[in-house]
């Protein structure tokens, strides 16, 4: 009878310590909101080499975290390089003087590094500038 009453008691104990840490633990819930950010960056490697008239301006690498994608921007000098086509990858643009025009689009968050190059147009490479610029859509 002793021994049954000891483990009877030391079940309870443990039931009971149990209980206890149950009852002092907690959850906690952690919500994080990340900015987007996104960014293109211009490497010189291979600049200038020529190819079937096409001119190699080296390499971009895009970044971009932004949800519902992004655009790949070309921008230059507004009135020049009309006809010009900029190749990045697989695709590309020509050029209609604007001073802007969208190279690609990406459905959502993406790194990637592409070569970029240039065909002039029938007025040559006549701008002064050219840059890439990422936009979150």
């Amino acid at each position: 009878m002793v021994r049954k009453f000891s483990l009877l008691a030391a079940s309870m104990a443990l039931v009971t310590s149990s209980e206890a840490t149950f009852a002092e633990s907690a959850a906690y819930r952690i919500t994080l909101n990340v900015g987007t950010y996104c960014k293109v960056q211009h490497e010189n490697a291979g600049y200038g080499q020529q190819s079937s008239g096409a001119i190699a301006l080296g390499k971009i690498r895009e970044l971009c975290n932004a949800a519902h994608g992004y655009e790949l921007l070309v921008n230059y000098t507004p009135g020049s390089l009309q006809g010009t086509t900029i190749r990045a990858g697989d695709d590309e643009v020509v050029l209609n003087g604007s001073g802007q025009a969208v190279l690609s689009r990406a459905d959502g968050p993406r790194i990637r590094e592409r070569t970029v190059s240039v065909t002039p147009g029938p007025a040559g490479l006549n701008a002064d500038s050219l840059e890439f610029s990422v936009i979150a859509a």
